[in-house]
């Protein structure tokens, strides 16, 4: 089970970057504060070949993603991307970990410093603010779910949304749940929730949009859950 205060720790050590969704795109041929020639060292040619590929892999998905538009959108030649990631495989390993590393991150910082009921309270008011943050996360990890082409990939997924439900259930450990409710099924609801409003949130669908309405949902949900 996925510990709190390791993934805080993280989220303050490794995380706590630019989100690939915000990057700025890069010029081709010049990578933003690259020096003159548009030579950059190889970890900050990779760092950018990563934040270019992720909104690709996001909205295009695995397959509808090719090694020229990676190229393409970093702003270098194909024979680079390979010196880099030697397969679109690699890279989109890279990618999907990144996006599975800022969303417990973002689900660490909305826990804070709170105990017990409060805990499950921060997490659920803070749901809005970690879907705006990782949009393009939860898109590429919930496309690639409705995919999974082959089972090495459904592993992948599967293996996020269980630390993803891990650490939800580390956080409703000790909070006071109404009796029958143990800490795993708490913090599996979260998930499911957690996903289906990241599914719903981005297509704006009208009562979802609604003012007030995430607010009653989670009001109900934490209710539920702790009596």
């Amino acid at each position: 089970m996925l510990a709190l205060a390791n993934v805080r720790k993280l989220a303050h050590t490794r995380f706590m970057r630019k989100p690939f969704s915000d990057a700025t795109p890069s010029r081709p041929g010049k990578a933003p504060g690259s020096p003159p020639g548009g030579r950059l060292p190889a970890s900050e040619r990779r760092a950018e070949i990563l934040r270019s590929a992720f909104p690709l892999f996001a909205s295009r998905g695995f397959a509808g993603t090719t090694t020229r538009d990676l190229a393409a959108a970093a702003g270098v030649s194909e024979p680079i991307l390979y010196r880099h990631f030697p397969s679109k495989e690699a890279l989109f390993d890279a990618v999907f970990e990144e996006a599975e590393d800022r969303i417990l991150a973002s689900l660490a910082a909305a826990a804070g410093e709170t105990r017990g009921a409060e805990r499950i309270a921060a997490i659920a008011s803070g749901l809005d603010g970690i879907l705006l943050q990782n949009e393009n996360e939860f898109r590429l990890v919930n496309g690639t779910a409705a995919t999974h082409p082959d089972a090495t990939t459904a592993r992948r997924v599967r293996d996020v949304y269980v630390r993803i439900g891990d650490f939800l259930t580390a956080a409703a450990a000790g909070a006071g749940l109404r009796r029958g409710v143990s800490a795993e099924t708490a913090g599996y609801l979260l998930l499911e929730v957690g996903l289906g409003a990241a599914l719903v949130h981005p297509v704006h669908v009208p009562v979802v949009e609604a003012d007030g309405f995430r607010a009653k949902v989670m009001k109900v949900l934490v209710t539920g859950l702790l009596g």
